[in-house]
């Protein structure tokens, strides 16, 4: 998996490339640790390039997303592609994170 960073003035965004599962999420921890002790406010984590997520990279994904909130920041999901927003949709996930079709609409949403 790839993994990229980008420095937004309202937000980080992390793009996310490749198959997200068990031995992927190490990398993945490594880089949201790290955007937890520098990122003030909000999060973006782009899932529109993951081609494959397994039930690891997905439970990491929505305890991210816990945590992160649970230190009173927002965190905001960009809309997966293919099978994964298959998987996402199904699950119902957007229930539980803010899901956005566009990163810019990730960063400023309506209401």
């Amino acid at each position: 998996m790839e993994v990229v960073v980008r420095a937004h003035k309202d937000a980080m965004v992390i793009d996310l490339h490749g198959r997200l599962d068990f031995a992927a999420r190490w990398d993945l921890k490594a880089v949201l640790k790290q955007c937890c002790l520098t990122e003030p406010e909000h999060l973006i984590i782009n899932l529109s390039g993951l081609s494959y997520v397994d039930s690891t990279g997905l439970g990491f994904l929505i305890l991210t997303y816990i945590r992160f909130t649970g230190m009173q920041r927002r965190m905001s999901w960009i809309q997966p592609r293919g099978p994964v927003k298959t998987l996402v949709d199904n699950l119902n996930l957007s229930t539980m994170v803010p899901i956005y079709a566009t990163e810019q609409e990730a960063i400023t949403p309506v209401g």
